[in-house]
Order: structure tokens, then C-alpha cells, then sequence
């Protein structure tokens, strides 16, 4: 039977096992480094399966544009770039620009919101020149709205998840008060460690591949809110990611904001209790609270004037409400839970990672328990191609996954499943199994620079690793407010 403590469901504490973790590290003394103390301190650059890694640049990731002309097919492909917002923020933008539905661009991965990412995007659309009017790599347009497009081509197919081979990092972590010789000597030794640990891979960082704390979104409570989900069902699983308030990690306007939509709800609830209906038939309701994520505030990024001369928003984009404002909007025009999800990608996609965060949190405890030699290395499956040892991520409709945490970790399985959210997530209808993850991966091209109170580090990831996972080996990171996954 699931039983998670409620300071993880809310807070998202304990989700990773930082005990195991840190043995595993070599149980050194870790010394405080700020990251993220500035979005360009922490740059994240997609590297695809095929074609060209995407850079943060404003120049082409081209060599010509004679290639970028050469591209066919019915799609349109481009390079996303984001500055402190997140994939789905984005994407919702570039399609408010191209007047298509978010459901239209794909993504093969969702990029951390506190950084400078670049991404390949592709959107369901014929007219190439609008894409490319609407195609402007400048600083001043990026600072300014969060945004923008590079490298505009025709392709042939949409993406999806899994099409990405990782991401490449750059990042300055500030360690106040040591200079570079006595830096460099910390690092040392602790690198050596890890070099170590499993020495037949080559000399690179071999680490264990948790699930970092992004999957918890802004609040942490992400893990709750899947916990919800898969338990009570759509209707309370999307009541509690809108209206449940976490102020200590939230943005200010997003807590003002989620204390209006609880009673908007509460009163679709007695309007549908009254009239026998569903709480999705009440659309009015819905309205409000997409009206109220809508009023108007100065933007906070139009440094260029002072506040009462700024040009305004609605209140949902510096709130980083992106997804909210589109489950209301959405609920509204289709008056049901399930239809929307059924018939929006990029809705879909936004409440799968509410299922994934609940089975990120085991698949954590079971790296964890591994790490500490409570499970043997022999419970786990080995990759087919490759020789990886691998954990499934809890998927009831997989048999074997099902199987795997019965014998290592029962509390994972959910004593209840909503028949609804079991089968739009947890269901493969292919006969396929469920998702696995590496227990264990490979810090690549890792290069560091050291110097007076900072180090400058520069790596390489496989998809769906973390890089703060990485640097929480060497340091005892700030707290902070994580977006997205990297």
C-alpha cells in the first residue's frame, strides 16, 4: 500500500534520499555554492538524436543557410531559446504568436525555468514564412519577452519524448570565501572519489541517476498532486495542482492568484451538488478563473521604464501559471477533464508529469535502498543493447514493473487507482513495457575551470539526468525554486 509522509506530498521532502546519495559521494564535508544566482550562470543547450545540438546563441546552429533551405516534409522545425521560463511557457508563446494551439508544437524534453536554455521544437503547421517572420534570435527581444526562434526549417516528422540524446551544461556555481588554490584542492579529492567508484567505465564521473527535485515543479508538491491524481481521480488531481497554495516556494502573485481560484472551484462544487451536474459542466466557473488569471499587472521585465509606465501582461505570466491558465481555459470551451486531456497533446503532456512525479519519488527510494545494499544489483533488469542496470518506473499496466516493486518496494504500489487516470497514463496499448531508468549514469566531457570564489563547469548528460544531481555530489547546493525538468 502507497504510504508517502505528508511533509514529502507537500514540500517534496525526501525525495530524493540524500543519506545513500552522499555516502555514495564519499561522505565528504560539503561546502556551501550558490547556483543559479543569475539565469545565465546556468545554461542548458539540447543536444537531438539527429541533426545539429541547439545552442543559446542569437547565430545559427547551421554551417549554412543552404541546409536550413535543403529541409522537407509537412512540419516545421526550429530552435526554441528561453530565458527563466519554462518549455510549456514557451511553447504556449510561440503558439499565441504563430495562432496555432499549443497542442501543435512538440518538445522532446521539458528545460529547467531558473536558466538559459535552447531546445529543437517542432509545429504542425504548412507556412514556413510565418514561422520565419516570427524568427527573432536578439538579446533585447529574449531579455524582453523570455523567447525566441532560430534556424526555421521544413522536417518531416513531430517529436515526442525519448527523441533527444541529451543536454549539454554550462554552469558557475559562487563558493564565497575560498580562493582558487584551496578550491581546487576540495575538488580534487572528492572527483578522485567518483573516479573511482566504478573505474572500469573510463575516466569519467559514473553517478547514481536520481530524478532531481524539478520534478516536483515550483511549489514541490507535484508528488502530491500525482499522489491525488492517481488515487481520487482527474477531477481532484486538477483541483489541487490549481488552487493548493505552497507560499514558501511559490511566487508571490501564483499564491494571491490560487487563494481566488479555491473558492471559484469551491463554487463549481455546489453548483454541480445543486443541479446534479458534473463540477466541469460549470463553465462559468472555469471563466472566472481564467479571467482572473488574465487581469493585466506591469510586467516585471520591462526594465526599460519605470512601474507605472511598464506595459501589462496578465497576471498568469509572472505568476509562471502557464499550465493553470490552460487547464481553465481549457475546462472552460470542453465542459469535461477527461476530453480535454484525451484531445490536447500539450494538456496531456503537462498532467503526465504529475503521474511521473509519483513514480520518480519511488524509483528514487529504490536507487536509494540500492545504493545502501538493501536491494542487490541482481533484482535489477539489465539493458538489452547496452548492459545497463535499470529500474522500472511503477507502471501498472507492465506486468514485470508491477512484479519489481512488489519484491522490492510494495508501499509504492497505490492501494487505489482511479480507473480513468489508469488508463490515459498508466496503460500501454501497444503490449509494450513501461518506462525504466538507468540506475546509473555517465558524467561526459566534464571540464572545469577554477578560480577565486567560483568554478565554472561544462558536461555532458544523457536525457532525463540532472545536472544539480551531479554538483550536489560536490557541494551543499542553496535552496531554491526549481522549474522544470532539465
Amino acid at each position: 500500500m502507497s504510504s508517502i509522509p505528508m511533509d514529502a506530498l507537500v514540500y517534496g521532502r525526501g525525495f530524493i534520499p540524500t543519506d545513500s546519495m552522499f555516502r555514495y559521494a564519499g561522505n565528504f564535508p560539503r561546502t556551501h555554492a550558490q547556483h543559479k544566482a543569475n539565469p545565465e550562470d546556468f545554461i542548458v543547450e539540447e543536444k537531438p538524436k539527429r541533426g545539429y545540438a541547439t545552442t543559446v546563441s542569437t547565430k545559427s546552429d547551421f554551417p549554412c543557410r543552404e541546409e536550413l533551405d535543403a529541409g522537407k516534409g509537412r512540419y516545421i522545425a526550429f530552435t526554441l531559446v528561453l530565458l527563466k521560463m519554462t518549455t510549456s511557457a514557451g511553447v504556449k508563446a510561440v503558439a499565441s504568436a504563430l495562432g496555432v494551439e499549443p497542442s501543435k508544437i512538440t518538445v522532446a524534453g521539458n528545460k529547467d525555468r531558473t536558466a538559459r536554455t535552447s531546445q529543437m521544437a517542432v509545429v504542425e503547421i504548412d507556412d514556413l514564412d510565418l514561422v520565419r517572420r516570427n524568427s527573432f534570435p536578439d538579446e533585447n527581444i529574449l531579455r524582453r519577452h523570455g523567447w525566441f526562434i532560430k534556424d526555421v526549417r521544413r522536417t518531416d516528422a513531430s517529436l515526442s519524448k525519448g527523441q533527444l540524446a541529451g543536454n549539454r551544461f554550462h554552469i558557475k556555481l559562487l563558493v564565497p570565501g575560498m580562493d582558487k588554490a584551496a578550491l581546487s584542492a576540495y575538488l580534487d579529492v572528492r572527483l578522485k572519489h567518483l573516479l573511482a567508484v566504478f573505474d572500469d567505465k573510463g575516466n569519467v564521473p559514473y553517478i547514481p541517476n536520481f530524478f532531481g527535485r524539478q520534478r516536483l515543479g515550483r511549489r514541490q508538491n507535484l508528488l502530491g498532486v500525482g499522489h491525488t491524481l492517481i488515487h481520487e481521480g482527474l477531477e481532484a488531481g486538477i483541483k489541487r495542482f490549481l488552487c493548493e497554495a505552497v507560499e514558501q516556494n511559490d511566487h508571490w502573485m501564483a499564491t494571491k492568484l490560487r487563494r481566488q481560484l479555491l473558492p471559484m472551484w469551491e463554487d463549481a462544487e455546489n453548483l454541480a451538488a445543486k443541479n446534479g451536474g458534473a463540477v466541469a459542466e460549470q463553465y462559468y466557473s472555469f471563466m472566472d478563473m481564467r479571467e482572473a488569471m488574465e487581469v493585466l499587472v506591469p510586467d516585471p521585465n520591462d526594465r526599460e521604464r519605470d512601474r507605472s509606465r511598464r506595459r501589462k501582461v496578465p497576471m498568469y505570466r509572472p505568476a509562471n501559471m502557464y499550465i493553470e491558465h490552460t487547464l481553465a481555459e481549457g475546462v472552460a470551451k470542453c465542459k469535461d477533464f477527461k476530453h480535454l486531456i484525451e484531445n490536447n497533446r500539450s494538456v496531456r503532456d503537462d498532467v503526465s508529469l504529475w503521474v511521473g512525479a509519483y513514480q520518480s519519488y519511488w524509483a528514487n527510494q529504490v536507487l536509494g535502498r540500492l545504493l545502501d545494499g538493501d536491494i542487490p544489483r541482481t533484482m535489477l533488469e539489465v539493458g538489452e543493447h547496452d548492459g545497463e542496470l535499470m529500474i522500472p518506473l511503477y507502471f501498472s499496466g507492465d506486468p514485470k514493473s508491477v512484479k519489481f516493486y512488489q519484491q522490492v518496494c510494495p508501499e509504492a504500489i497505490p492501494h487505489h487507482i482511479d480507473p480513468v487516470v489508469e488508463k490515459l497514463f498508466l496503460t500501454n496499448f501497444r503490449n509494450k513495457r513501461g518506462p525504466r531508468r538507468p540506475a546509473f549514469i555517465n558524467v561526459n566531457d566534464l571540464e572545469y575551470s577554477v578560480h577565486d570564489g567560483e568554478v565554472r563547469f561544462k558536461f555532458l548528460l544523457r536525457s532525463g539526468a540532472y545536472a544539480t544531481n551531479f554538483l550536489s555530489l560536490l557541494f551543499d547546493l542553496d535552496a531554491e525554486v526549481l522549474g522544470a525538468s532539465a
